[in-house]
């Protein structure tokens, strides 16, 4: 199967190598197309420069694993990620847009394609009266003069003609156009394009390429569009809004802490100062001074210590219960939690960390979308899980602190009394002081505290710098004029290709050589050129035609296929009548006889005898017919042909009424007796098989059948009989030949 497919494959490239002309028309009206294609395309540019992106620093209240893991490799992963996903996203790309005002768009409509005039457009839209209302309008100005403008529809025709500078209403809106005196104006219809801002961001941020380079900080971004200029300043904005944006996120967070530290040192200073004044007034009552001892001072010291932890147990319970106030409060129920430092622990610090982080986002989302909006309601979800996280981080935590707060209690009650023998007005004044020391501890902590978040409020850090300004590749990126080319060269190829492999699918019929040898298990003796003429001069000796030529090679291949040793009787016959079996029969028997064979031509297609008009150019007179009933000697109808030593023909004789009956009789098998003694070789020319059974009926005298097929006229499925004649053993020695094909060029011409 493999090789007949192989043959078919052949046959079929040789067949578009004949018609090599079909291609040469169709290659060039597809590259002329794709030549028309290539100047229509618009050019992308791309763009790229690289930004330095700085990572957020390690909570100081992380979790020990998280602490273990310091200074590997995918350490800082998480953050950078989400950096590079905010700097992608749509909402950021809509503030870009804002800031460049590029939602507006200017061209300059052309021949084949249109260039857009980024900051070098004549003319500028100075206002739109409704501009949601404008979106996906466009406006077709051409410039009359430096003062005057015609608007153009989409058929070309004018719609209304306006002076710039001056308002005018169209497709329900109103809009002022300037002149830009800096750009002269240009010859043509200049388009003034308005673009849904989110669908541009949109297909901004999709083309937004970011790479890391090298596991570091470093980000490489691209954007590819049309413009390269307006891709220069986009990447330039971005950077430059999303320091903008960072900053503000920061300084929300910081305010938040401010306020916080501050009605803490309110409290702070309160307390203060009455502890003070309770010293100040038991020194003046009992106008204590020194000290009692070192005994008692130790004692102290131990108090003081104990009782100075405890106090701040209790400040920090303090923030810890405003904390849980706060929390617990509707109104706080989505704003940011104060930043309570070391004091909450590192778990709940980090509970708290994305909290606020989550709050943030909430807030950015509310800014241009609603409640109901998908990501607010999933960032609305996460706050309502993580907040009794906290409440219960923060219960916990203040029963640690109560715990401990006992323990110092019981301490410092065993120290007292072991002071019970100092004066009760110095233990008195050291309490107070003790209790001043620790407040005054604990102001000086929040207002270092205070400065340190003012001075972070003060900062202008930027989140992301530019390393390599962006710039713009030497030539376009797209179209490619080669990639054009070659697929119009693979079109203009494959139509004509397309077009033989469809008539080859819809051919039924045999056209060539090499279709037989695939499609039929029969041997194949050869094929024979168109002759236009039945009556078409014989084989001759020592003549080069192209049928000449095609004989000889079937003479020599019938050699191969009768079985040595033995008889030569050749029938010859076809599926139908018209196949030209008779002028096989001729030019076979003449091709063998010019080889000093003595042959003989049976015309044994007694119901169309067409032989002796062949050879002769009569009809057939006395012949088979006659022997067979008795009428004449076998000697007699022996006929030698002229122009051949060699060739003989014996003719059909009458018609009879009984064809069958008359080769099946014993006389026939006699004739035959007869020839094989003296002859070389017999060659009959018998009917059609698909309609008489003659040619099976005489195949028992048969050493070889040649059975005759017509290109072109022989359908393909034909074979398939042939093919199961031969698997059933009907005819002897089976072989094919292909009549009227058209020859190849190397035989330079046909008969």
């Amino acid at each position: 199967m493999d090789n007949k497919n192989d043959m078919l494959t052949a046959g079929f490239v040789l067949k578009c190598i004949r018609n090599w002309y079909w291609y040469i028309p169709a290659v060039l009206i597809a590259v002329a197309i794709a030549h028309l294609m290539y100047m229509q395309s618009p050019r992308v540019w791309s763009v790229t420069g690289s930004i330095v992106v700085q990572e957020e620093k390690q909570n100081a209240a992380q979790l020990p694993e998280e602490a273990m893991m310091t200074g590997l490799p995918f350490n800082n992963r998480g953050s950078l990620n989400r950096q590079m996903q905010e700097l992608r996203s749509r909402s950021l790309m809509e503030k870009v847009i804002d800031s460049l005002d590029i939602d507006i768009v200017y061209w300059k409509e052309g021949r084949f394609r249109d260039e857009e005039l980024y900051k070098t457009s004549p003319i500028l839209l100075s206002k739109v009266a409704d501009r949601r209302a404008a979106d996906n309008l466009s406006l077709r100005v051409q410039a009359l003069d430096d003062t005057k403008f015609e608007l153009i529809d989409e058929e070309d025709e004018k719609a209304l003609e306006g002076k710039f500078g001056e308002p005018f209403d169209y497709a329900g809106n109103s809009f002022i156009i300037m002149r830009d005196s800096a750009h002269p104006l240009v010859d043509g219809i200049i388009r003034i394009e308005f673009k849904v801002p989110r669908e541009l961001a949109s297909w901004f941020s999709g083309r937004l390429q970011l790479r890391r380079l090298m596991q570091s900080n470093v980000l490489q971004v691209s954007l590819s569009a049309p413009t390269p200029e307006k891709l220069q300043d986009i990447i330039q904005m971005m950077v430059k809004v999303y320091n903008i944006v960072a900053q503000e996120e920061k300084n929300k967070v910081a305010d938040k802490s401010l306020q916080f530290i501050n009605d803490r040192l309110v409290s702070l200073n309160a307390e203060l100062f009455s502890v003070e004044g309770q010293e100040a007034n038991v020194r003046s009552a009992t106008e204590v001074i020194s000290d009692a001892g070192q005994s008692a001072e130790r004692y102290f010291e131990q108090i003081t210590s104990a009782e100075k932890e405890l106090a701040q147990l209790r400040a920090a319970k303090t923030i810890l219960l405003n904390l849980y106030n706060f929390l617990s409060d509707p109104a706080n129920r989505y704003e940011l939690i104060p930043n309570s430092g070391e004091i909450a622990g590192a778990s709940l610090s980090g509970l708290i960390t994305n909290y606020n982080r989550i709050v943030i986002q909430r807030k950015g989302q509310l800014e241009h979308a609603t409640l109901q909006h998908p990501i607010v309601q999933d960032l609305t979800k996460n706050l309502d899980n993580l907040r009794p996280s906290i409440l219960s981080g923060i219960n916990l935590t203040l029963s640690d602190i109560e715990k401990k707060e006992a323990d110092l209690s019981q301490k410092t009650a065993t120290l007292s009394q072991k002071v019970q023998s100092t004066p009760f007005a110095q233990k008195r004044i050291k309490e107070i002081s003790r209790q001043a020391s620790v407040f005054n501890e604990m102001v000086l902590y929040m207002l270092q505290k205070r400065e340190e978040t003012a001075i972070g409020l003060a900062t202008q850090v930027e989140s992301v710098r530019i390393l390599d300004d962006p710039i713009p590749g030497s030539v376009p990126d797209a179209p490619s004029r080669t990639q054009y080319y070659a697929i119009a060269l693979l079109i203009g190829m494959a139509i004509p290709t397309g077009i033989f492999l469809a008539m080859d699918k819809l051919n039924t019929k045999v056209s060539s050589s090499e279709e037989v040898k695939a499609l039929s298990k029969v041997p194949f003796l050869g094929e024979v050129a168109f002759a236009k003429s039945e009556k078409a001069q014989l084989v001759q000796d020592n003549v080069r035609s192209v049928n000449s030529e095609m004989f000889r090679i079937i003479r020599t291949n019938l050699h191969f296929l009768l079985p040595p040793g033995k008889d030569k009787v050749i029938l010859v016959t076809s599926n139908e009548s018209g196949d030209g079996k008779t002028f096989i029969t001729g030019n076979l028997g003449a091709t063998i006889a010019i080889t000093n064979k003595k042959t003989v031509l049976l015309e044994l297609d007694l119901r169309k005898p067409k032989l002796t008009e062949l050879l002769t150019g009569e009809k057939p007179g006395a012949g088979i017919t006659n022997y067979l009933v008795g009428d004449t000697d076998l000697e007699e109808l022996i006929k030698p042909v002229e122009g051949y030593d060699h060739l003989y023909q014996i003719s059909s004789g009458p018609t009879p009424p009984n064809p069958a009956e008359l080769i099946l009789s014993d006389k026939m098998d006699k004739l035959f007796e007869y020839l094989k003694n003296n002859f070389d070789y017999i060659i009959v020319d018998t009917p059609p098989v698909s309609l008489v059974t003659d040619t099976f009926l005489l195949n028992r005298f048969a050493s070889a059948t040649v059975f005759v097929i017509r290109a072109n006229k022989t359908k393909k499925e034909d074979l398939k009989v042939i093919d199961e004649l031969a698997e059933e053993g009907k005819l002897h020695s089976p072989a094919i030949i292909l009549n009227s094909a058209k020859p190849s060029k190397r035989y330079g011409y046909y008969y």
